[in-house]
């Protein structure tokens, strides 16, 4: 059997494409990495080696993943460069591929590949206890997770079918898994990404020109982690940015205007607040001052 094709190492969780867009305008990017700002190359910044690496059952790494992301990227590329045109109109298709270019962008991220890998962990330890719960008290439990009442109701049925012994024993297995198993990959988080796609796609979306010398910065956590439906700002470029507010009733098709300088100083104190450890920009200067 042929193995899978693995070639790449360098994975950027935030894509080159994005990135470039914070160059200056002779081409450099700087970044401020803690309290020290310099010239960086967008090889090395906002990236994980290996990080989207899978492994099939036997044990085989694979670019496949990371090959999927790349020609996606290089569509998003199109979206963003249409953007950016003069005096282009943007269209509800436009809209839509944005929101699902924001929409994996959120399920992409390291931490949030962490996070979901712990929560089936934790899950897995949800259904093992089933026998120390009454159903009301299952359904309470699972319904955290996103389970309906009915399929709670259903998989009460099943894990009772098994015994403690079985349970636990299914459940040692599970903790057991590496993060690169076929069997709970980290990556799984990623199928969230429909989700949170569509969760945009219900809020009113605007895009916010910043006029030079305003400029935009974007940081390694570019879009919240958390409560996403409460509204976020995420920069797509030094000169361009995008807000999502509670669309109510009323949603109406993407706007367009003018960022004011408070909103250009509130997004990008919003985007070094979140950052982990990486904020770049066109401006050694700019960076310095948040």
């Amino acid at each position: 059997m042929t193995a899978p094709k693995f070639e790449k190492q360098n994975h950027h969780y935030v894509p080159q494409f994005w990135q470039r867009g914070f160059r200056a305008t002779n081409g450099h990017l700087f970044a401020r990495i803690g309290n020290k700002v310099k010239i960086v190359s967008t090889k090395s910044t906002m990236q994980v080696d290996w990080l989207y690496t899978i492994f099939d059952n036997q044990w085989r790494p694979s670019d496949a993943l990371e090959d999927a992301f790349s020609a996606i990227e290089g569509h998003d590329a199109q979206l963003l460069q249409r953007l950016h045109t003069p005096g282009y109109i943007t269209t509800s298709d436009d809209e839509a591929q944005l929101c699902a270019l924001l929409g994996l962008q959120a399920s992409r991220h390291p931490d949030v590949l962490q996070r979901g890998h712990n929560l089936s962990r934790e899950f897995g330890k949800l259904l093992a206890s089933v026998h120390d719960v009454s159903l009301e008290e299952f359904l309470a439990l699972v319904g955290s997770y996103g389970i309906d009442p009915s399929d709670g109701h259903d998989l009460y049925i099943s894990l009772k079918s098994r015994t403690k012994a079985q349970l636990a024993e299914e459940l040692a297995a599970m903790l057991q898994l590496s993060p690169q198993s076929g069997q709970l990959p980290l990556q799984d988080a990623i199928r969230a990404a429909p989700k949170i796609e569509a969760t945009i796609a219900g809020m009113q979306l605007r895009l916010l020109d910043a006029v030079p010398p305003l400029a935009f910065v974007l940081g390694d956590t570019p879009i919240p982690q958390s409560n996403l439906i409460l509204g976020f700002s995420v920069p797509l470029s030094k000169s361009l940015a995008v807000i999502a507010t509670s669309a109510g009733p009323g949603k109406s098709p993407m706007t367009r205007r003018v960022a004011t300088r408070q909103e250009v100083g509130g997004i990008n104190r919003i985007q070094f607040e979140n950052a982990l450890e990486t904020v770049i920009g066109p401006s050694a200067d700019l960076l310095k001052s948040l």
